[in-house]
């Protein structure tokens, strides 16, 4: 079984002068895509997917030499890693797991899922 590892990274960039962190998270993201390991990028993160660890450090190192190379001496990283061998699942098929059990009949948050998807449609 081929494994899929995801992760969750978090990126600081420190020193900077400015409480914005937009545009060094950007430079960041463009480092992981081009590396070429499947991303999602969220309010509070960027979700990684690859076939090995190996994949995900060489990401995360890619998004530290984008921000050094931008001028910045001092980058903090926080991981989370899934390394699950048995039934992997990339970052599609867990956020689906979780909204088919929302969506269950009697599960108080199937009103609010059903008001997402419309949204998503508007």
């Amino acid at each position: 079984m081929k494994p899929i590892i995801t992760a969750q990274l978090e990126i600081v960039a420190l020193g900077t002068g400015s409480t914005s962190m937009s545009a060094h998270i950007c430079e960041a993201v463009k480092a992981i895509e081009r590396s070429g390991v499947k991303y999602q990028l969220n309010p509070m993160g960027t979700t990684l997917e690859a076939a090995s660890l190996d994949d995900i450090f060489r990401a995360t190192s890619a998004a530290h030499e984008a921000l050094a190379k931008k001028g910045i001496n001092r980058v903090v990283s926080h991981i989370t890693i899934d390394d699950r061998r048995d039934a992997p699942k990339g970052m599609a098929e867990k956020v689906e797991a979780v909204k088919s059990k929302l969506l269950r009949a009697g599960s108080p948050e199937r009103l609010w899922l059903s008001r997402l998807a419309i949204e998503k449609v508007l």
